[in-house]
């Protein structure tokens, strides 16, 4: 394990990375103010806000509180995960090594990480740059093999489940489904073909050349960073409690940085002044599939038209982290926002602040559609014979788990590795629903009707087989 000496920072708390020239009117300072009125009413945890225009500093400044228990404030300087944002800084790090011609984005990834099994289907190093390779998502994996939420998740179960899966979502490069799988399999492949460990790699060939000095790879449980915050998430009866990042994930997330990294980060998508325009350009290429439809997801960045105007974005989120990076390259306005408690919806404070930024009488700013819950399963009556038929144990072979299915006179019910039975909801003859992470169960029969496993189709994980074993 690494320790890091701690450090003093004399930076104030709007201390900015770039010369502060460019200014907000008072009335625009104000409604950004109001914004975070209650972190401001204290005993809250907190965050961050920068806002930069042109490459210079708008606005920097920290609310609330980036520990309750010693009352410490959140302030820019302040280091934080920033969780699924740093998506684009690992394919960044992928494409500084295409630049250098140690390989290339059509590989397949099989040629880095041979042990991976062959499915028939050529995966590509950018398929897992623009989640269209077909994996399976990890988050949603583990929870079948009974993994909760605050439990420890290695690096090494990423590869752990990749060689271990026997079949894909969907065919390489004809969909889209966001997958952690994937973007761990590229902290792989840098290090393989760098023949360097990614954090020192992309300290190496990021941080450094950026000036982001305070800026970490969790890839050991526990580490600890200078300034660092504490995550926190509200309980049922309104008070806080801590909940922890026991994740030593790379590549997907897993980054801890202050706000001045974020924005030295920020702004080399603006000038390309590391890695080059062209480079900043594929990055922010959106995708196209063979049917020609285009994906808002290019390299680590969602692009796309908010309120008329290009944007540039990604969320983040671990534990009671959450991040967002949003970027108008047509206006140069940045928005940035780091968060230590869970509630924070940076995505809609980021949307609020651009409209204040750039107000226009004759646009209707749209709200972030909610999703509507989904409609409760119609369920059927099945004879008690027939739900006889589905009892036994199932296997899993991702993970090496095994199922049980309960026949009872009312119906049936799950066990398995979380400790407690789902029962069974029948929707007709073979097709059953129940709570995450299975959703919709399929029992699969072969020509003669014996009964030979069931699938499970659930967001992110779709067709995933459980054999039936005597």
């Amino acid at each position: 394990m690494r320790y890091f000496a701690l450090l003093c920072f004399c930076s104030c708390l709007n201390a900015s990375v770039f010369a502060q020239k460019a200014k907000l009117s008072k009335d625009q300072v104000a409604q950004i103010e109001s914004l975070f009125a209650q972190q401001k009413q204290g005993g809250q945890p907190g965050l961050a806000l920068g806002v930069v225009k042109n490459g210079q500093t708008l606005l920097t400044k920290g609310y609330g509180l980036a520990n309750l228990e010693h009352q410490v404030p959140f302030q820019p300087q302040t280091v934080s995960d920033i969780g699924s944002v740093a998506k684009q800084i690992t394919c960044f790090a992928i494409l500084l090594l295409a630049k250098d011609g140690a390989l290339k984005l059509d590989d397949d990834i099989r040629k880095y990480l041979p042990n991976l099994p062959d499915f028939g289907q050529t995966i590509r190093i950018q398929d897992l740059m623009r989640h269209t390779s077909g994996l399976r998502e990890i988050y949603a994996m583990l929870e079948f093999k009974g993994w909760r939420q605050g439990d420890l998740i290695r690096q090494v179960m990423a590869m752990e489940l990749a060689q271990n899966s026997v079949g894909l979502n969907f065919l390489p490069g004809t969909a889209h489904s966001y997958c952690n799988t994937g973007y761990m399999l590229l902290a792989e492949i840098v290090q393989k073909v760098s023949n360097t460990p990614f954090e020192a790699w992309m300290k190496k060939r990021v941080f450094e050349p950026l000036g982001m000095k305070h800026t970490y790879i969790m890839d050991q449980q526990g580490e600890w960073y200078p300034q660092g915050a504490a995550s926190y998430q509200k309980t049922s009866d309104g008070t806080w409690k801590m909940v922890y990042d026991n994740s030593t994930v790379m590549g997907a997330g897993g980054i801890y940085c202050d706000l001045p990294d974020l924005m030295r980060w920020l702004d080399n998508l603006r000038t390309g002044q590391l890695g080059g325009q062209d480079l900043i350009r594929l990055m922010t290429t959106r995708s196209v599939f063979p049917s020609g439809d285009t994906l808002n997801y290019a390299f680590g960045l969602e692009v796309e038209k908010w309120a008329g105007n290009q944007r540039w974005q990604h969320t983040g989120s671990s534990a009671g982290f959450r991040a967002i990076l949003t970027y108008f390259p047509q206006q140069e306005i940045g928005i940035l926002i780091k968060a230590n408690f869970a509630e924070a919806n940076c995505a809609k404070l980021s949307e609020q602040i651009a409209q204040i930024l750039m107000p226009d009488p004759n646009t209707t700013f749209p709200d972030i559609p909610k999703i509507a819950p989904p409609l409760p399963p119609q369920a059927v009556k099945l004879p008690a014979n027939a739900l006889a038929t589905y009892a036994g144990n199932y296997f899993l072979p991702e993970w090496q788990t095994w199922y049980q299915v309960e026949s009872k006179e009312d119906g049936l019910l799950l066990h398995g590795p979380h400790g407690k039975a789902l029962s069974l909801i029948a929707l007709g003859e073979d097709h059953f629903y129940t709570a995450p992470p299975f959703g919709d169960i399929w029992f699969k029969r072969d020509k003669q009707g014996y009964l030979h496993g069931f699938s499970v189709s659930s967001g992110a994980v779709r067709d995933l087989f459980f054999a039936k074993k005597q």
